[in-house]
């Protein structure tokens, strides 16, 4: 994946005839991937080679609130591309004007502020709560469920909304899309050509792939009862 993105973003960045919404949403997107993957990775490989295996309380929040920070940008930027493949199938005459230069970079902007605002309430949640337990974490990096599981005790309240955080980050983007793909299908069904609606199809297939594997595996980590948890 890093091999790829590091392909994808220079030659977006260095050919100009890419220089177009769709192509910029990707870059974010390959930037995105790179840069959560580096959150992760780095620190898992120094574990599987050292003897001892330790994070600073500081550093296991740091960790959290970037990879939060990260992945729930992502999921919204899905939604960003959503609606720009609805403008483009569905609204072309107005879409040079919607999606200049200035409406892509305000939602990739709106993105990363719904992002920081989740990763920081989140991440204060959970590393204000009382750690006086076991230290031992039980899994590969700091996420939510394995870091909660240290706490003395938390109420249901944070609980609660943290839960509540994780279907706004994943069912909100889900359902914009979903809304986006039902009218970009229903678009393509009125074209009288069955090249031209295979050829329209064909575009929007990759971005419906990555969407099912974002949200399905998203979706099944972290909108899960706490009690069907495990570390495996």
């Amino acid at each position: 994946m890093l091999s790829t993105n590091a392909i994808i973003i220079p030659t977006i960045v260095l050919d100009r005839a890419l220089h177009t919404p769709v192509y910029f949403f990707l870059g974010v997107l390959s930037c995105s991937e790179t840069c959560y993957t580096f959150v992760i990775i780095p620190k898992m490989l120094v574990d599987l080679l050292a003897k001892k295996r330790t994070i600073s309380f500081l550093g296991c929040a740091f960790q959290m609130f970037t990879f939060l920070f990260l992945i729930c940008s992502h999921s919204f930027l899905l939604a960003a591309m959503g609606y720009d493949r609805y403008v483009a199938i569905c609204n072309p005459l107005r879409y040079t004007v919607l999606m200049g230069y200035g409406g892509c970079l305000g939602l990739v902007v709106a993105v990363c502020a719904c992002g920081f605002t989740v990763s920081v309430v989140i991440t204060s949640l959970i590393f204000h709560l009382p750690f006086h337990s076991s230290n031992h974490l039980h899994h590969y990096f700091c996420d939510i469920s394995p870091v909660l599981k240290l706490a003395s005790h938390h109420s249901r309240l944070s609980q609660l909304v943290i839960f509540m955080l994780g279907v706004f980050v994943l069912v909100i983007p889900l359902l914009l899309i979903l809304v986006s793909y039902i009218h970009i299908i229903s678009a393509i069904l009125k074209i009288p050509s069955a090249v031209g609606r295979y050829k329209a199809f064909s575009t929007y297939a990759s971005h419906l792939i990555v969407v099912t594997v974002h949200y399905g595996c998203a979706s099944f980590i972290y909108l899960r009862p706490k009690s069907n948890y495990s570390s495996s």
